[in-house]
């Protein structure tokens, strides 16, 4: 048998691995990996247009690496993911550093400090794409040396990650003005949210752990609102010897969130339908951020408040085949119904706080008379419905919109005897609630309904109801039964 060596040419590889998929926040994430696995108590950003020169600097004060060891950490692959990992190792691959740092720039040096020596090493893409070769550069630049030794030198250890030339986040079409109104931008609209979700729970549970991104400390956001006395928690599920731990949440519901800020927190930067569903963590990192994998569960505006959180240790990462960026994970077979028979749980019982708060009865104030839509009168031994056109709904549908109410009296009658009495009931009995609790998308109510309520409930405010107690008469009583769909998109009119 004959062998023959296949080696792939360094710049063509690179530039591939270049591609993986991370955005700024997700390769910033990356990189702070090693920070926390490296004992770090405080993480610095540093960024800086620097005259159209931009860089970014990662710092921190962990225990440093020695020149080995460095050479280790910028080697690709220098470390087999099938190799047995310490369980607060956050890494896996060996390459979160390169392929984070390569996806954002072309030019990235490592300084670290360790025992009172300092060692440094760069990638330089140029470099590598002039002479074809994994040559690492172990000199430093003037630009590098005034940006590197101040910081790191107020640490008796820790290291430095610093990227220059980032090209992949700059734009070639862009002016320089508006290329550094983008720059700044990104870091703190987006880069921000992004480390204050994935390492909330580092954030929350030490306080001589801080991370800042410039000037900025991340704070925490937790998107299980688990410290609010309005949130469920559900009885966890545990399984593989209690290394895995699935642990269900229901949210508060609007009416429970009591100022902006509350409302703001619970919402996330995101919005309430990309936080729906399981939030993976990998030694309390987060890896996925809302979704319901490729399960047979669909997501509904109605189950908003279900969030669910699944605790992995780092020895399921093949198993759960956690990606190289640590932003995707798929579940194994044998956890799949589990995950999809508490997701629909959990989702059931969302829905029912939801509806139970939607459905909760309105207070009537003196004077007031509530109509329903239909009537019911007993005739003998028969029973009739009829059309109420004393309802709130139908009455103001008429004046709105001056219809005769001669003409409206046929169009009752016409509805009134062509009712499919027999058909309903038929229906009822061949399955129980067939009429009853329909899917959304088929009782959504015409877009002409939406400004009518919102006009109902500004009356109602006006004549002295909360917001609140205002929606809750529009959707309860004046018009009823138009889906949860319908209520949340009032609810969101007025949180504004």
């Amino acid at each position: 048998m004959n062998y023959l060596t296949a080696r792939p040419s360094p710049k063509a590889l690179i530039e591939s691995m270049r591609n993986l998929g991370y955005d700024l926040a997700s390769a910033l994430a990356d990189v702070i990996d090693n920070s926390i696995s490296a004992k770090a108590k405080n993480i610095t950003i540093d960024y800086a247009w620097n005259n159209s020169n931009p860089f970014i600097l990662i710092l921190d004060d962990g225990t440093g690496m020695s020149a080995s060891k460095l050479f280790e950490a910028m080697t690709p692959g220098a470390i087999s993911p099938h190799d047995e990992r310490d369980l607060d190792d956050l890494g896996r691959f060996g390459l979160g550093l390169k392929t984070a740092s390569w996806s954002q720039c072309r030019r990235v040096t490592v300084s670290t400090k360790k025992d009172q020596s300092t060692h440094h090493l760069t990638w330089d893409l140029d470099h590598v794409a002039t002479v074809d070769e994994w040559e690492l550069i172990d000199t430093l630049t003037e630009t590098e040396k005034s940006i590197l030794h101040e910081r790191l030198e107020k640490h008796d250890s820790g290291t430095a990650v610093l990227w220059t030339d980032l090209d992949r986040i700059l734009s070639d079409t862009g002016t320089d003005e508006e290329n550094e109104r983008h720059f700044y931008a990104t870091m703190s609209d987006l880069v921000i949210p992004h480390l204050s979700m994935v390492f909330h729970r580092y954030l929350e549970k030490s306080s001589t752990f801080e991370l800042k991104v410039g000037m900025t400390s991340c704070k925490p956001w937790d998107p299980f609102m688990s410290k609010h006395q309005g949130t469920h928690e559900v009885a966890a599920e545990k399984y593989s010897d209690k290394k895995i731990v699935i642990t269900p949440y229901i949210l508060p519901h609007s009416s429970k969130l009591t100022t902006a800020t509350e409302k703001s927190e619970a919402e996330g930067s995101r919005g309430w339908d990309a936080n729906q569903g399981f939030f993976v963590y990998r030694r309390e990192r987060m890896i996925i951020s809302g979704g319901y994998f490729d399960l047979k569960v669909k997501p509904n505006r109605a189950n908003r408040l279900c969030r669910i959180k699944v605790d992995l240790t780092n020895e399921f990462d093949l198993q759960w085949k956690v990606d190289v960026r640590k932003r995707e994970a798929i579940p194994p077979p044998e956890y799949r119904d589990q995950l999809t028979r508490i997701a629909r749980n959990i989702m059931e019982k969302s829905s029912k706080r939801y509806v139970a708060r939607t459905r909760s009865k309105v207070k009537l104030r003196k004077n007031q008379k509530l109509e329903d839509v239909w009537l019911r009168k007993p005739i003998g031994e028969k029973i009739q419905y009829k059309i109420n056109p004393n309802s709130p709904g139908l009455k103001l549908l008429l004046d709105e919109n001056n219809i005769d109410k001669s003409v409206a009296k046929q169009l009752f009658y016409l509805i009134e005897r062509t009712i499919p009495y027999r058909s309903i009931t038929l229906d009822n009995n061949e399955m129980e609630d067939a009429t009853d609790h329909l899917p959304e998308e088929h009782i959504r109510p015409p877009k002409g309904m939406f400004e009518v309520a919102i006009n109902l409930i500004k009356s109602s405010i006006k004549r002295g109801m909360s917001p609140m107690e205002a929606i809750d008469f529009v959707t309860q009583e004046v018009l009823p039964s138009f889906g949860g769909d319908f209520r949340l998109s009032l609810e969101q009119a007025f949180e504004k």
